[in-house]
């Protein structure tokens, strides 16, 4: 229930302020965690893919992971169309990882790379101040990839 969703978040909020303390809060809806968070870790299989303010994870260059779930976060303006990013490939047992990147088996960039098989090695971090983003893809790369919110034509 979202009435539910909004008071529990809100005590959160309370919580945090009035404690001046920071709290760790884990879920998939980032249109929630960007409601109070002051900093965003993206993780995928238990690594890190992304991480920094939430002013720069929710918005471009993205790491692919992190893009599909912006793309996943309902938008209510009309005037606002959404890329829906629906994410295919092997779903990897934790278990079981895959080599290098864990989210290779379902990368919908691995294919722009020169040679995909980079992506069995680890990927480096590529840091712009706070943020980072671990994958193949260059900062150039991820930056030039189109916006997952568009205007709709009037």
């Amino acid at each position: 229930d979202v009435s539910v969703q909004a008071a529990i978040i809100n005590l959160l909020i309370e919580i945090q302020e009035e404690l001046q303390t920071t709290l760790v809060f884990i879920s998939h809806d980032l249109s929630v965690v960007r409601f109070f968070a002051e900093t965003i870790c993206v993780m995928y299989l238990g690594n890190i893919m992304e991480m920094g303010t939430t002013e720069e994870i929710c918005q471009p260059p993205f790491h692919p992971y992190t893009e599909a779930l912006l793309s996943a976060v309902p938008i209510p303006d009309p005037k606002i169309k959404q890329r829906q990013i629906r994410l295919g490939g092997t779903i990897p047992s934790a278990l079981n990882p895959p080599k290098g990147c864990s989210f290779n088996t379902r990368c919908p960039r691995r294919a722009m790379l020169e040679d995909p098989d980079i992506c069995l090695t680890p990927p480096p971090i590529q840091q712009r101040g706070d943020h980072s983003i671990c994958c193949h893809l260059s900062w150039e790369q991820l930056t030039a990839m189109p916006d997952i919110l568009v205007k709709a034509a009037s």
